[in-house]
């Protein structure tokens, strides 16, 4: 009988019922109950069959004695070997959580093994076993990350290495996966050291096969343009994509119509692999050109096309191509010189002469690429997401591959990671698909360094580690990689590890880069080296007497040496910081860095004034950072950076209680539980509400505060006038039609009760009328999705159904410069907070958007709710503000209650701005 598995028996074993259960799992998994001999007590019984059908290695050593793999499909168990169900029951009593899952695992049943390694504590034993359930589920990356912990603690472990193994080749990470299997051979196990060098051995082909794949089409790419060459049929079928990029240059270099001739059987080919005949069209068009003017001009394109000087300069040549009407050499030298970006709807008009969909796709990523350099960031992001639209699903899997490689990056200066990683993911299996070897490492770069910003330490660091891998002699990939490793190792606080990574990448330049000289900075005042400290001091001068450094660039270098010397040198360290503070100032807002400066700046002269238990100075520098004046009575403040925590508390009396440690050794989690220590906490039980002041990366996190507080986090906007009163008017925004290029599902909402009510659905939902209508509302219910951009806090938005242009992004900008006559109370019922919890330098600025816009009190949702329940808790919290209850008050009252019935609750989740 196969395993299968169905919920009921498998709850039933979890709670530990183990007679029942068992008898019940029995049934469903085919266990027997016969008695055996001695592998009742050894687990032998785990490993009994001649062949295995689980891949993975598990941490019981009954279940890990070598036999020949034989594959099964995914998510099928192999056929029972007849568990002893008196083993297992003996196995339930004497509490052997590791083997009963472990036996779970092996009947393809892994849900009932997760119940058990629920339970099974945190060794590296069990940590091996839930990567094990990670893999079997799918999760690839789930599964590094624990394998990741079970090997800082076990490094040498064989089963680890060899599920570590297992999961990078799910990633297609080839190089690491090879060595990986090749540490678990080197350690000579019977069996399972013949079988990890078999499948090292593999790895390593693949990566051979795919590089010198990749290098031989680079060879005779460049030999069609350079040399005359040609290219065997069945190469051109396996790599349509580079040689069309080398085949257009080779039609522009062609001297003669003899050469275009020659490429006739190439174009062919290409047309036959693309569908349609562009390419043929191409040749048809340059043989119709007179050569006697074309063949000089043609020469000159190969010096365009090796980055050579172009004799008589390059603006020269541009005129005489245009003159003579060559559109081809023209359009090509455009793109190589890097000149596309001074005319692009020039450029635009060229590409639509040629009809030809390649130069459509890439005319529009040059247009996308000219409104980003404009700063018109949704703008581009409509002209990527059409183009997308063009080719997903099509034949031009490099062109594609580049426009999602441009949406991506977009998305990581809106700070939406899961969508800049979901598009660059998609851009990663394009370039595979055409086998273009240089642009996926860049890809994998992009992706480890957005695993790390979204806080996946162990992905982020694969990905980028695979790139050195594949190109172990670049030294600017090993400086760039290491940097980013030592950075996400300090992030988990792993200070030594970090330290020998950025070792390995100082020698490779002398400038450093930004998130190389943070990390020093950092590891200086952590764990000091005089050698690598003195590396940075130089470093810093470099980068100052480069002048390669964009002016944000240069506040976060000069902040980045302010916040080094103040451990050495306070009085000086204040000084650099109080200019980066200026500096930063002066910038545009939109300057990403300049803000995260300016913040990171305030955070270093925060924790040296407390530090020094210099409390009235903290108070008042909280108080310039926000541009206002702190309460005085029932105030949270409380700021977090790496090791350290400062708080200081006033209760109802106005008395101040302090707080500063710098003895944090793990990372903070997603909720803020245990920040605020029971001193402080303790002085704020008297007060009827609690205003929160929290720095980024506290602000907007559950659970700052004991549930049975009434507390709210505050924003502080600048100073308005009281607004005249309005008639009553309740606004629901649901049921939005987001663009499908989002892939964001579908939100449910409740019914409203009340009178007065306006509600704006479906294709109406669009931002100008949901925009309109906010502002002579005196409630706000939205129910859409909220991206949240910390590091352009103006491009948060809501995501509303798309009007007549396309256009469907409320942003926060949007609602900052509009008034909310009404003072409403806002309810954002789906925006995702949790989202904004790594490297968050800003506030969560969709409910301080609306504050600032002139809403009285904003509940928002950290989490998805579950639509059967959104309704009753926010009601409920509405009734009681409507009644006169205070937000927090309110808020505090419901919360109890629906803890009171479940303690795991997510009503702990919901906020309130005020």
């Amino acid at each position: 009988m196969k395993a299968k598995w169905t919920g009921g028996s498998g709850r039933l074993l979890a709670v530990g019922l183990p007679v029942v259960g068992l008898m019940v799992a029995a049934a469903i998994l085919g266990l027997r109950g016969a008695r055996r001999g001695s592998g009742e007590l050894d687990g032998s019984w785990l490993s009994s069959e001649p062949t295995r059908t689980l891949e993975a290695r598990l941490s019981h050593p009954g279940a890990d004695r070598h036999r020949p793999y034989h594959a099964v499909a995914r998510g099928q168990g192999g056929p029972a070997p007849g568990v002893p169900l008196e083993v297992l029951a003996r196995m339930e009593a004497q509490g052997d959580l590791r083997g009963l899952a472990a036996a779970y695992l092996l009947q393809g049943a892994p849900e009932l093994a997760a119940s058990y390694l629920e339970r099974a504590g945190d060794s590296p034993e069990v940590a091996n076993d839930r990567a094990v359930l990670a893999l079997a589920k799918g999760d690839a990356a789930g599964a590094l990350s624990l394998l990741d912990k079970a090997l800082q603690q076990q490094p040498r472990s064989a089963r680890a290495l060899w599920n570590r193994g297992l999961a990078l080749r799910e990633l297609e990470l080839w190089a690491l996966s090879a060595e990986a299997f090749e540490a678990v051979a080197a350690q000579g196990e019977p069996g399972w050291a013949d079988e990890a060098r078999a499948r090292g051995q593999a790895m390593r082909e693949r990566l051979r096969t795919e590089r010198q794949g990749w290098e031989a089409a680079d060879r005779a790419g460049r030999a069609l343009v350079l040399e005359r060459g040609s290219v065997p049929a069945e190469e051109l079928r396996a790599r349509p994509d580079i040689y069309r990029l080398y085949l257009y240059d080779a039609i522009r270099a062609a001297p003669d119509p003899q050469r275009l001739q020659e490429l006739w059987p190439v174009a062919e080919a290409l047309d036959e692999a693309f569908g349609g005949s562009a390419l043929r069209d191409a040749i048809r068009w340059a043989e119709a050109r007179d050569f006697q003017r074309r063949a000089p001009l043609a020469a000159l394109y190969l010096d365009v096309f090796q980055r050579h000087p172009v004799p008589g300069g390059l603006p020269a040549y541009l005129e005489k191509l245009r003159a003579a009407g060559e559109v081809d050499l023209l359009m090509g030298t455009l793109l190589l010189a890097r000149e596309v970006g001074k005319d692009v709807e020039g450029y635009a008009r060229l590409a639509a002469q040629t009809k030809d969909p390649w130069f459509l796709l890439l005319a529009e990523d040059e247009r996308a690429k000219a409104v980003l350099a404009r700063g018109e960031l949704f703008q581009a992001e409509q002209i990527l997401l059409a183009a997308v639209g063009q080719c997903r699903g099509g034949s031009q899997a490099y062109r594609c591959g580049t426009l999602l490689d441009r949406l991506s990056e977009l998305y990581r200066q809106l700070w939406w990671l899961p969508e800049a990683a979901r598009a660059a993911r998609e851009a990663r299996v394009l370039y595979r698909r055409c086998g273009h070897w240089g642009r996926e490492i860049d890809t994998l770069q992009h992706l480890g360094q957005l695993a790390r910003l979204q806080g996946q330490g162990a992905l982020g660091r694969a990905m980028l580690d695979e790139t050195l891998a594949r190109t172990p002699d670049s030294c600017a990939t090993r400086q760039f990689v290491r940097a980013n490793d030592a950075l996400s190792l300090l992030e988990e606080m792993r200070l030594e590890e970090a330290r020998e990574a950025i070792g390995e990448a100082l020698p490779c330049s002398k400038l450093p880069l930004a998130t190389e000289a943070m990390t020093l900075a950092e590891l200086a005042r952590l764990r000091p080296d005089l050698s690598q400290d003195q590396h940075l001091l130089e470093g810093l001068e470099a980068q100052r007497g480069s002048g390669e450094l964009d002016p944000g660039r240069r506040v976060i270098f000069s902040h980045i040496e302010g916040r080094f010397v103040i451990e050495r040198d306070r009085a000086r360290g204040e000084e650099l910081l109080r200019r980066t503070i200026t500096q930063a100032e002066q910038l545009p807002p939109t300057n990403a860095e300049a803000r995260e400066a300016r913040a990171y700046s305030y955070a270093s002269l925060l924790f040296a004034a407390g530090k020094a238990g210099e409390w009235p100075q903290v108070v008042s520098l909280l108080g310039e950072e926000v541009g206002g004046t702190l309460p005085s009575r029932c105030l949270l403040a409380v700021t977090v950076d790496r090791e350290r925590t400062l708080a200081l508390a006033f209760g109802p009396d106005g008395r101040m209680a302090t707080y500063y440690d710098a003895g944090r050794g793990q990372p903070l989690g997603d909720e803020a539980q245990g920040v605020v220590p029971e001193s402080l906490t303790a002085s704020l039980r008297a007060c009827e509400q609690v205003s929160v002041l929290a720095r980024p990366p506290l602000h907007g996190r559950a659970g700052l505060l004991p549930d049975d507080i009434a507390w709210r986090y505050l924003v502080l906007p600048a100073a308005r006038t009281e607004p005249a009163p309005v008639p009553a008017m309740h606004l629901v925004v649901k049921d939005v039609e987001a663009p499908p290029g989002l892939e964001l599902p579908r939100l449910g909402a409740w019914e409203p009760v009340g009178a007065d009510i306006t509600v704006l659905s479906g294709a109406d939902a669009t931002p100008g009328r949901v925009l309109e209508a906010m502002s002579r509302a005196t409630e706000i219910e939205i129910h859409a999705h909220g991206l949240i951009s910390p590091a352009i806090s103006d491009a948060s938005l809501l995501v509303l159904s798309p009007d007549a242009s396309g256009r469907y992004a409320l942003t926060t900008g949007e609602v900052r410069a509009h008034r909310l006559q009404g003072r409403p109370l806002v309810t954002l019922a789906a925006c995702r907070a949790a989202y904004t919890a790594f490297q968050v330098h800003e506030p969560f600025s969709l409910p301080a958007a609306f504050i600032e816009a002139g809403a009285r009190t904003v509940l928002a949702a950290t989490v998805d709710i579950p639509d059967a329940e959104a309704g009753p808790f926010f009601l409920a919290v509405q009734d009681r503000i409507r009644a006169g209850q205070s937000a927090a008050v309110a808020l505090r009252d419901v919360r109890m209650e629906w803890l009171r019935r479940d303690p795991k609750s997510w009503a702990r989740s919901v906020l309130a701005f005020e």
